[in-house]
């Protein structure tokens, strides 16, 4: 996907990033053989965002859209890029590829929906040296520079358990059902939708995931891959636990749900591609390499 000596942006259209965390990632990838360059206002704060969303949305546009950048890397997550939507074009970006995960989940809900390039859910930037673990690095690296990965392996979880294929969309529960009643929501027919979370109660989870049902975003769906939910705990005490929850609510779909993808908000955030073609069933989530 990228050649060696490729132009790498780092952008923080979202959070307020670690600035020595994000050195490092830029050390890190410098020696893998790209070339990095820092968006102008990414030392900016407002609040709890990486600037006012005037400046970050021109960062991203910048990014998205300047000469000479290959690729854009998210900084952080956190929150703040739904913000820029409404300002990117529908059209006439070149498709260079955008990692990042988390927030990132609403970018990438915006841009799949017109086809603007290879967008990669996995580790953000300033995380990539101390908060993942070294199959994530590994994997991301290698998807980066176009070559084959291996499944994500998966279990059967609820509904048949078949094995389906389909575009590959979704990540943040939370960012997803956020952008219901927007023109950036989720629409999943014929699709994998992959969900995964982070420090949201159990009942929270049904919440956002009923909103995701009642919408319709579910509308349609192949099937339902479940990533980690981490810190998503019942309080001490309860008589049930977060799966009893999730089976709960996705079994009426009557579609094939299946589990414990390691990717998400743990330190193996294992990278997949979302809007192009994948298969989830016994042996996964795979997608075949990126052209």
């Amino acid at each position: 996907m990228l050649k060696r000596n490729a132009t790498i942006a780092v952008v923080a259209p979202a959070g307020i990033p670690q600035l020595a965390g994000v050195a490092a990632g830029v050390r890190l990838v410098k020696s893998w053989g790209y070339e990095v360059v820092l968006a102008p206002n990414l030392e900016k704060q407002h609040h709890y965002t990486a600037g006012p969303a005037a400046t970050r949305t021109e960062d991203l546009l910048w990014a998205l859209t300047a000469e000479g950048i290959d690729a854009v890397w998210l900084a952080r997550g956190g929150y703040g890029c739904m913000h820029c939507l409404p300002s990117l074009p529908s059209e006439g970006l070149d498709g260079r590829p955008v990692i990042g995960c988390s927030d990132a989940t609403a970018l990438f809900s915006a841009l799949e929906k017109t086809r603007s390039g290879h967008l990669v859910h996995g580790p953000m930037l300033e995380s990539i040296t101390t908060k993942v673990d070294e199959a994530t690095r590994t994997r991301i690296r290698a998807m980066l520079a176009g070559e084959e990965v291996a499944a994500i392996p998966a279990t059967h979880f609820a509904g048949p358990a078949d094995e389906v294929r389909g575009r590959v969309l979704g990540g943040n529960l939370c960012v997803l059902a956020s952008l219901a009643g927007t023109p950036w929501a989720l629409s999943a027919r014929g699709a994998i939708v992959v969900l995964e979370e982070v420090t949201e109660v159990p009942y929270r989870v049904d919440r956002l995931l009923t909103q995701l049902r009642l919408s319709g975003a579910l509308d349609g769906a192949a099937g339902i891959a479940l990533g980690d939910f981490t810190k998503c705990d019942p309080p001490e005490g309860a008589r049930y636990e977060l799966t009893d929850v999730l089976r709960e609510v996705l079994e009426p779909l009557g579609l094939p749900v299946w589990s414990a993808l390691t990717l998400g908000h743990d330190k193996r955030n294992l990278a997949f591609r979302v809007g192009e073609e994948g298969t989830l069933g016994a042996g996964g989530l795979s997608q075949e390499r990126s052209a």
